[in-house]
This record gives C-alpha cells, structure tokens and sequence, in this order.
C-alpha cells in the first residue's frame, strides 16, 4: 500500500464528499407451518415453545432488512483512489441501530485493498444459485419466514448449535450458521481485517484476506482481552478465485473460496479459581464452490459448501469430550428475465452429522438433514424500486418438521 502511494506526487487530490444510498426492503408471508416436532426434537432442543408436538403453526409474519449506506472516494494525482464506507443497520428485531461495517480502500494498478470492519472473500466472491427475490432465498434466511425464527426457536429451521448431554453441556460449535442451509463460507462477518483483490487478468481475479481474532473490533472490542481474547476463533485466513468469461451473448462464471481457522483459548473460574481450560471453540476448515452460465434471458448456477469442525478437548475429564462435525450444503436454480420481469426456482439441501470420540461419555447429538425450494416472480417498477411474489417449502427431515409460506417482498433502492 505504501509503495503504491509512493510512485507519483499526490498533492492536488480532492477531498472526499460522503454520498448517502441503502435500501429498505420489508416482506409480508402467511406461514404455514406443519408437524412441528411430529414425536421427534432435536438433542436438548424441544419443539418451539408455545408449540405442542405434531402441532400446526399458520401465522402472518411482517419482516424487514433495511440499511442506510454512507461511502465516498477521492482519485489521487498518482490514479490511486481512495475510499470509505459505513452501512448503518436499521435496527432489527432485538437490536438497536449500529454501523455494522466501517472500512477503506485503496485501489489502483495494483488491485485494492480494503481494511477495517468488512466482510472476508469467502463472503465476498463466491457464486451462489441465482434467485428473483430481493431477501427470501432458498440458502439464506435473512427475511425467511421459515428461516431461523428467534431464540425460542420459533423458526422452522431452528439455528441452534448441537446439544452434547443434558441441558446442552459440552455444545458442539458449529461452523457458521450450519443449523440453516447456506453455502457461503461467511464465517468472519464483520470482524475487523484485512483484503486484497489482485487486478482481473484473463477473467481471473485472487482475493485473499485475514482476520487476527473473531470478536476483536480494534479499540473497541466487546468480548476478550486487548492480547489474545477469551472464547474466540483466532487466525482466520481466506482464499477466493473467480473466474469470468463472455462470448457470443454467453456469460460464464466460476469460484472457489477457501477459509482456515484457529479454535482459540477460554479462561474460566473453578470453585472462584481462574483456570485455563483449552480450546474452548474448534478449528476450522470450510471451502465453497460455484459456477453459473448466462444466456438469451436466462441464468443457471450453484454452488458446494463444506465445512468441517474439529472441536478439541476442553480438558475436563470426560465430561467434555472430542467432537467433529461433518456439514454439507449445495444450491442451485435458474431465472430467466425478459423486460421487467424475472422469474425464478432455487432448490437448496444441507446436511450435518456429528461424531464423539469412542472413549468419552455417551451422548446424543443433533442432526440436521434440511432442504428448501423457492419459487416465484419479480417486478421492477423502476426507479430502484421492485415487488416479488413467492411461495417457499421447506422441511428438516431430521424431526419430522415441514413447512410452506406465501410471500410477498417490496424494496427501494437508494
């Protein structure tokens, strides 16, 4: 970065003017959702509270995602730009308003760089299944109404970790969000680090970013200590390739994205006496990939994911024992848009088993076998403005759980 400044005077540059953008995008479903536990719950996570087992759930859920961007960038006299982003949350359900990403970059002849609170490459460059919805997919549920649900469960895919024992004890932590099916290897959100996409050369472009400590926010950290921090994930490397190409009307496109992660160290009270106890969250190991193809209207692609948790021993007896997880997710679909209009089908599945060495105690873990399709149209009315209608099945095979919502997204772009 110093070197790219340092190859011509940059005297004159003017200085950035911050332009306000975002969007606002709300959803209305009618839910119905069925067999809900049907004699089966998953390991120390009983069917939904306020839901009996084998008990029906038809409800209108109201959803919203919405955030306010500010960015602004300035070409210095050397052609180097340089730039700033903040994207302020709305507030969501259960959360004040925050700026959940603030960073910079720097671009230029030599690629960019970005550094601060931003996402990793593995979220950045990977290809997933292409979808007509602003917010409802087949992979993701950041407005699904048969998505996660809140911390009672209430969702049809309930994101809870994997129970080890009575009341949880010993909880397998997972890989990411890996009690819902999703297929990007998002794991370092936005954790302060740093990211460096090299030129495109040939349709290829490398991107490569690291992350010190999960939890860490510079300054102004919230969990841990200012050296190595408590109950995090440490050392988060990531590695993406993508790959473009355009001939005669056809689009192609390809990407594999690569994340490695170090379990790091809890510090705990035993009896009012401080202990270090080890590992107290897994190392990981998650790769993605995806590809699409692009024709006369129409676009097809996917992707596979897996992601492999190793959680070593914490180190108290057999009461916390050695724990792998083993998840797998794939999507695909296909849209075709012709003037306004575009219309979809996404079909996802996902898949996580979990395993115990033979010596520990015995205990029972949660398994999750879940698969969604999504299908429906959109509209765009202009203006940065559009309107969809969908209709979502989903079920997890694992607890006998199914369900099926009708919805309807809005959403403005600005």
């Amino acid at each position: 970065m110093a070197a790219a400044f340092a190859t011509a005077p940059a005297m004159a540059a003017d200085k950035i003017n911050i332009k306000v953008g975002g969007y606002f995008v709300g959803s209305i479903a009618a839910v119905f959702d069925n067999d809900a536990g049907e004699g089966t719950t998953r390991a120390a996570a009983p069917a939904p509270i306020g839901l009996l087992q084998g008990q029906d759930q038809r409800t209108i859920r109201f959803g919203r995602e919405a955030e306010i961007h500010f960015k602004g960038s300035t070409t210095l006299d050397n052609g180097v730009e340089v730039g700033v982003k903040f994207e302020l949350e709305s507030g969501e359900r259960g959360a004040s308003d925050t700026v959940d990403e603030a960073y910079l970059w720097v671009s230029g002849a030599f690629g960019e760089f970005q550094f601060g609170a931003q996402d990793g490459v593995g979220d950045q460059m990977p290809i997933v299944a292409p979808s007509p919805f602003l917010e409802t997919f087949a992979n993701d549920t950041d407005l699904d109404p048969l998505g996660a649900g809140d911390n009672r469960g209430a969702g049809l895919f309930s994101n809870t970790t994997a129970a080890v024992g009575a009341g949880g004890a010993g909880a397998l932590v997972q890989s990411g969000n890996d009690g819902i099916i999703n297929t990007v290897v998002d794991f370092s959100g936005d954790s302060d680090k740093i990211i460096y996409f090299t030129p495109r050369l040939a349709g290829f472009q490398i991107g490569l970013s690291f992350t010190p400590e999960l939890e860490e926010l510079s300054g102004d950290e919230s969990f841990g200590d200012s050296f190595s921090g408590n109950n995090t994930i440490e050392n988060i490397f990531e590695a993406g390739i993508t790959w473009e190409y355009a001939f005669n009307g056809v689009d192609l496109g390809a990407s594999f994205v690569y994340l490695t992660a170090d379990g790091g160290v809890v510090n705990t009270n035993v009896n009012g006496t401080p202990q270090v106890i080890g590992n107290s969250a897994p190392d990981l190991e998650d790769w993605a990939a995806g590809a699409s193809v692009g024709f006369a209207g129409f676009t097809i692609g996917g992707a596979y994911a897996v992601k492999e948790t190793d959680a070593s021993q914490f180190g108290v007896g057999t009461a916390q024992p050695r724990v792998l997880e083993d998840y797998k997710a794939w999507d695909v679909g296909v849209t075709y848009g012709t003037g306004p209009w575009t219309f979809g089908v996404e079909y996802a599945e996902a898949n996580r088993d979990a395993s115990i060495n033979p010596g520990a105690v015995a205990r029972n873990f949660d398994e999750v076998d879940l698969s969604a399709i999504v299908t429906g149209v959109a509209y765009s009315l202009g203006g940065g403005a559009n309107v969809t209608l969908g209709y979502k099945y989903a079920e997890d095979e694992a607890v006998n759980r199914e369900g099926s919502a009708l919805f309807t997204e809005f959403g403005v772009k600005f």
